[in-house]
């Protein structure tokens, strides 16, 4: 079913995204099989039953459809949505497709419901890019240094420039924006920030202006702190934070392994290869190939018929549950290390309040040591000035006191601000980082029980399609002749 695209506009229109090209191998099979290879690689194509029925041409970027087939939720969260009691819930979904003059972009529905009194509106929905995601995230760093701030997702690598606007793409990166927001909106402080409710509530015109207004002064400092870690050194180390950044590296490092484990496994499922012919025939490629032979077979062969059509079925239904599983790997363990990265950049913001409190500190002693021996040294004079020395009359030992009277309270007082400041920034980091902790406890077992029930549901398929031959064989009568002698002792 096809949808028409509104051209009311020469200049710019949207369409929905759509699935992503099939790619396929022109490497020529077995001449065995040769006679097979329409119907090979028409089986490829086609993938799962009714998988054309929602992605008709995989080719051009038409309109989708259907807007829920690229929702990021399944049914049962969308029913969550409804019934949640949250007084401010979020949803990223419905992607679409920009085309202009200038540039070709990607905008993501968000539907906002809230019961809080500072929204005017019960409901909001919008349009946001990703740009507009990275913006939002920047303010919150600039306002709330000392918060954990979730990750944004990553942009695209090299490999993914080429097909940024594929299906799997655009559903990735929508899942991990929704994600993030929600990660937002659920916590305590985010919540509240003005910048946010801009976000979720202001239309395109109102937020582009919002965007351009840069008041950066918050954007300033949170540059300077970046700037004094990167150049001195913390005195004093606080053991309850580095135990923290301790841990979370020793955290990163664990799930990147699991992450680079996980991908060598997919990497081995899916480059498989044989050598036939000097050309490298995929192991799914063969899967698929095996079904039609082993029809075509059991059409010679009357008496073998039922036993070569059963093996043919539970071929294809190995290849297509090996298709789906490598169609379907998640990258959570490598989004999750980016949030603990974002927690160690706290971390490291906090760590910089504390240099700049120490150098304030060292300053105000610097200070203070020179006011007290000027105070002791009566006999101070006026340095002589030569003909190699300043055109600048020097300073007599009354001016010094003046301006050293001067700027140790003004010194003292900044440094009783910088104090208060790095308190109110422990405590802010020991709020967020229990409540990261819940909330990693409960991520990571779900990760976990996903990425196991992945695997689990893939070999239970398999293991079905061929008990069921079994089956089929042990009520035809087939082999129930057949003498199984003792077993053979292999010799250690």
């Amino acid at each position: 079913m096809n949808f028409p695209l509104s051209l009311s506009r020469a200049r710019a229109h949207s369409t929905y995204i759509h699935s992503t090209h099939d790619t396929h191998d022109s490497h020529d099979p077995p001449s065995s099989a040769r006679i097979l290879r329409l119907s090979t690689i028409s089986k490829l194509k086609t993938g799962a039953p009714g998988a054309s029925a929602r992605f008709p041409d995989p080719r051009p970027n038409v309109a989708s459809p259907s807007i829920d087939s690229f929702s990021t939720l399944p049914d049962q969260e969308i029913s969550d949505f409804q019934i949640d009691s949250r007084d401010l819930q979020v949803k990223v979904d419905n992607p679409q497709k920009h085309l202009e003059t200038l540039e070709t972009y990607i905008t993501f529905r968000i539907t906002t419901r809230t019961t809080r009194l500072e929204f005017e509106e019960g409901e909001y929905v919008v349009r946001r890019r990703y740009n507009d995601f990275i913006w939002l995230r920047q303010k919150l760093v600039d306002s709330y240094p000392t918060h954990i701030i979730p990750p944004m997702p990553g942009k695209h690598t090299l490999l993914a420039q080429l097909d940024r606007y594929s299906k799997e793409f655009i559903i990735a990166r929508m899942k991990l924006l929704h994600i993030f927001l929600n990660r937002v909106v659920n916590h305590p402080i985010l919540s509240c920030d003005k910048n946010l409710h801009i976000f979720l509530t202001t239309k395109p015109s109102e937020f582009l202006v919002h965007r351009k207004n840069r008041g950066n002064v918050l954007g300033k400092v949170t540059d300077s702190l970046q700037n004094i870690a990167s150049t001195y050194t913390m005195k004093q180390r606080h053991l309850e934070f580095e135990q923290i950044r301790d841990y979370c590296t020793a955290l990163g490092e664990k799930l990147s392994a699991i992450d680079k484990i996980n991908h060598r496994i997919h990497k081995e499922r899916q480059a498989i290869f044989h050598v036939v012919h000097c050309n490298a025939i995929d192991y799914l490629l063969e899967l698929h190939q095996l079904h039609p032979i082993f029809t075509l077979w059991a059409t010679s062969e009357p008496e073998l018929t039922p036993i070569l059509l059963a093996i043919a079925k539970a071929v294809e239904a190995n290849a297509m549950a090996h298709q789906k599983l490598l169609e379907n790997v998640p990258n959570d363990e490598r989004e999750y290390v980016s949030y603990i990265e974002a927690v160690k950049n706290a971390l490291s913001r906090r760590d910089s309040m504390q240099i700049e409190y120490e150098i304030t500190i060292d300053v105000l002693a610097k200070r203070r040591l020179e006011k007290d021996q000027l105070v002791g040294n009566t006999n101070y004079t006026i340095p002589a000035q030569g003909w190699g020395g300043s055109l600048w009359k020097a300073e007599s030992r009354d001016e010094k006191l003046e301006r050293l009277g001067q700027a140790i309270p003004r010194l003292a007082k900044q440094a009783e601000i910088l104090q208060d400041r790095v308190e109110c920034a422990n405590e802010n980091l020991r709020s967020d980082f229990q409540r990261w902790n819940v909330e990693k406890q409960q991520d990571l077992k779900n990760m976990l029980i996903t990425m196991t029930d992945r695997h689990i549901r893939h070999y239970q398929q398999c293991m079905n399609a061929w008990e069921e031959i079994l089956t089929g064989l042990k009520l035809d009568g087939i082999g129930s002749d057949v003498n199984v002698g003792p077993p053979v002792k292999i010799p250690v």
